[in-house]
């Protein structure tokens, strides 16, 4: 049986695995941003003629369930991508069986190395919508929620989008009298992995100021000691 191959990038060249094992796909899927990243790894030039650039998560699911059984697909995504990503996704679509997954660094990693903090004590979570403002997949938790959630958690790395902003993160702190006044320091880690990656540090109401690059990702710590 064919197994699709979920490939990260963005962080890494490839190890030789899986560059072995994208080199022998017969399609090699993604998007308009992660083909841009592409074209920076050397097997790029070797598989050119066999990428298609798909518009989004719903076209891919199509493809993949359409074709999986009868051709090698290679799909990329953005660096782990059984964190918070399309790994899920295709998992529950085709089942784990019919899958192999070699990912790359996670932004969340990365975005904690940049700001040189521990992650072994953060809590993680998604409030990226998808792509589609029409069709906004069901969070575990909404923006919403992130004042509650700092009350149990130091930590918190949080993977946006362009709906749930940093700019909206933080304003949602500050208009809530659970964490106005709390002790809070933000992290806002902008296009990492690009060549103009940023980072930017600040209180909720400094943060809040601002808008931000996509993607990014947000790192939240609570520096009350009680």
């Amino acid at each position: 049986m064919n197994k699709v191959l979920v490939i990260g990038i963005g962080f890494r060249p490839l190890n030789k695995k899986t560059s072995e094992a994208l080199l022998q796909s017969d399609v090699v899927l993604t998007n308009d941003r992660l083909l841009e990243a592409f074209k920076g790894y050397t097997e790029y030039e070797a598989v050119k003629d066999r990428i298609i650039s798909l518009k989004d998560i719903h076209q891919t699911k199509r493809y993949i369930h359409d074709n999986y059984q009868n051709i090698k697909i290679a799909l990329l995504a953005v660096g782990d991508p059984m964190l918070f990503g399309i790994g899920r996704v295709i998992r529950d679509e085709i089942g784990k069986e019919a899958m192999e997954v070699h990912p790359d660094l996670s932004s969340i990693q990365v975005a904690f190395a940049r700001i040189r903090e521990p992650s072994s004590n953060a809590f993680f979570m998604s409030l990226h919508g998808g792509p589609d403002p029409d069709n906004r997949r069901k969070l575990e938790y909404e923006i919403t929620e992130l004042p509650d959630l700092l009350k149990r958690h130091k930590k918190i790395a949080i993977l946006t989008d362009r709906v749930n902003s940093p700019t909206e993160i933080a304003k949602v702190i500050n208009s809530s009298p659970v964490t106005r006044y709390a002790l809070l320091k933000m992290y806002v880690c902008e296009k990492l992995g690009y060549d103009d990656e940023k980072i930017t540090e600040g209180t909720p109401e400094e943060i809040a100021a601002e808008s931000y690059a996509h993607p990014n990702v947000v790192i939240i710590i609570s520096e009350n000691n009680d």
